[in-house]
């Protein structure tokens, strides 16, 4: 027998079609009355609403009413839930309401029977609060489910550079890969172990990373370049590092928002190439360990980062800093303080033009030099965490008297009631172009060993890496063309984008604004400082032309744009 029963009249029956309901919902089924609907005889599964008894009458209006309720009650407070199997079904259930409600209700014959039936005080009242319910509830059905919708072509096309190249050799973005890093098999210990991450590789990792984005010989000779690079660029000089000043490493530990939180399967920075990156600063660039900071001002660092770097034999470590929200009673730890004095405060322009103001912490104000380590991972409401989000948990908010970045999700891509879109101001271009950031960045990590799915997700292999891990490290001086490498590896991988409403075609602006920012697109006055003095472009940004060759402008011998040096090994 044929389910599929034309729509409206059949033998004399008149029924509303279920048109999104496309889940199992047999246990659920088995409880609506027969009264209610309409079964195909072979599967017992519903087919249609039944609309000729005074029960049926009764019964689906509210069945519709309680769905859109449930809805919203749940979907409200958090959007991302319209994706639940359990929202899916309230709108499927809802939506053949509404089509009925908008469809027949309006009729004066239908509300003339209604009113023959009952009193006409109810009758109002009844049809007012569906009015409600079904208004309020179509706009959030309406506007949940769009965000779901992936868009990864550029709006400027592919190999299209736009902005000014940054670095010794400019836009140059060095990605090493070495599968040899990375031997987790899921379920054994935990990925972030010395049995399942090499410390060996990722000691090689930095080294050949550290050259390649020099063009030097020796990982000393390197570190020298970084830093004679970044004084003469920042006013001081050709000179190098000289014992006393401080360098701050800002890490992403957004997972951790307690200090004795357990690490679980996430996205934190791998232990062992931090490791490599504290090593390399000490024992070959010869930094003092006093000078060290690693921060977080938002969150808090602990468990295996702590133990991998407190662990080193040599002499001095223990006297490494580590910067967080709160900090213990442990020596070596310390609370991040806010520097408002004027130098260190950074305006933002919201979305609606108003100026908004907050500060960087006293360390980043007393560090000479800055390492950006970020990670890459996709995040559920800004598409990417990368340098400039990395950020977010650097400043302080005066209002909430805390490092708190919150008022910034106003530039989120969704989630939120006025998402960012293409052309719209935003965040980022005051993070990375503040005088105190863009002038005192050395260098620009991204840690890709093990890759998660989002701030708060477990960590997945790569399908288009034979469904093995990332198992990689990039590096740049340049952080707009470290960004855009971080995402089109992240926007190639159906396993860390499935399902992340953030890509919507509108990622690119965080990208456009930052490469434009002397002359953005939304036409904003970048003033971090608010001292008159506009941004000038913060880096080079362009698509590679796919995801099989991964070539930029540069590496088809072009002057412009990005190159991406490949080291996999």
């Amino acid at each position: 027998m044929n389910c599929k029963l034309p729509i409206g009249f059949d033998e004399g029956v008149s029924f509303i079609p279920i048109t999104n309901l496309t889940i199992n919902m047999k246990n659920v089924a088995k409880l609506i009355p027969s009264f209610l609907v309409k079964r195909c005889p072979k599967s017992g599964k519903i087919v249609r609403f039944r609309f000729d008894n005074v029960y049926a009458k009764i019964g689906f209006p509210l069945f519709g009413i309680l769905a859109i309720i449930w809805f919203l009650m749940r979907v409200i407070p958090k959007p991302s839930r319209a994706a639940y199997p359990c929202q899916q079904v309230a709108v499927g259930l809802g939506s053949a309401f509404l089509v009925y409600l908008f469809g027949f209700w309006t009729s004066l014959t239908i509300y003339d029977k209604i009113r023959n039936k009952i009193n006409k005080p109810v009758a109002l009242g009844y049809l007012a609060v569906l009015a409600v319910v079904a208004t309020v509830g179509y706009g959030i059905a309406k506007n949940a489910t769009p965000g779901f919708i992936s868009n990864f072509m550029p709006p400027e096309g592919r190999n299209n550079p736009i902005g000014e190249a940054k670095g010794i050799f400019p836009g140059r973005v060095v990605w090493t890969q070495d599968f040899d890093a990375t031997s987790w098999d899921g379920k054994t210990g935990t990925w972030w172990g010395d049995n399942n991450t090499s410390q060996v590789v990722t000691d090689k990792m930095i080294s050949e990373t550290l050259k390649n984005v020099t063009g030097e010989k020796t990982d000393k000779e390197s570190w020298q370049k970084l830093f004679e690079y970044s004084n003469l660029h920042a006013g001081s000089g050709k000179k190098g590092y000289k014992k006393g000043e401080k360098i701050l490493i800002k890490i992403n530990m957004n997972p951790v928002g307690k200090l004795d939180a357990e690490w679980l399967d996430k996205g934190y920075p791998s232990p062992q190439m931090l490791n490599s990156l504290v090593k390399q600063l000490v024992e070959v660039a010869s930094v003092s360990c006093e000078d060290i900071v690693i921060s977080d001002p938002s969150r808090f660092i602990n468990g295996p980062i702590v133990e991998k770097i407190r662990g080193n034999k040599s002499k001095g470590f223990e006297n490494i800093v580590f910067e967080v929200k709160e900090a213990p009673n442990f020596a070596g730890f310390r609370s991040a303080e806010p520097d408002s004095s004027a130098s260190a405060l950074v305006w933002f322009v919201m979305p609606d033009g108003s100026k908004y103001k907050m500060c960087f912490p006293k360390s980043f104000s007393e560090a000479t030099y800055i390492i950006n380590y970020t990670v890459v991972r996709p995040h559920r409401v800004f598409g990417i965490t990368s340098a400039a989000k990395n950020h977010f948990g650097s400043v302080w908010d005066f209002k909430q008297k805390a490092f708190n970045p919150s008022t910034l999700h106003a530039f989120a891509l969704w989630d939120y009631p006025t998402p960012n879109k293409m052309n719209d101001a935003h965040s980022a271009p005051v993070l990375l172009g503040h005088h105190i950031t863009s002038s005192k960045t050395i260098l620009y990590l991204a840690d890709g060993l093990y890759t998660a799915i989002s701030q708060t997700g477990s960590v997945k292999r790569m399908s288009t890496f034979n469904n093995d891990w990332f198992s990689s490290l990039l590096m740049s001086q340049d952080p707009v063309a470290l960004e855009s490498v971080v995402y089109d590896f992240i926007a190639s991988e159906p396993n860390l984008v499935s399902g992340n409403p953030s890509f919507n075609g509108n990622q690119d602006n965080q990208f456009h604004e930052c490469a434009l920012a002397n002359n953005p697109p939304s036409g904003t006055k970048y003033d971090p400082e608010n001292d008159g003095t506009g941004l000038t472009s913060l880096g080079v940004h362009e698509h590679w032309n796919n995801a099989k060759d991964r070539l930029y402008s540069r590496n088809m011998g072009k002057n412009i744009g990005i190159e991406l040096i490949t080291i996999r090994n």
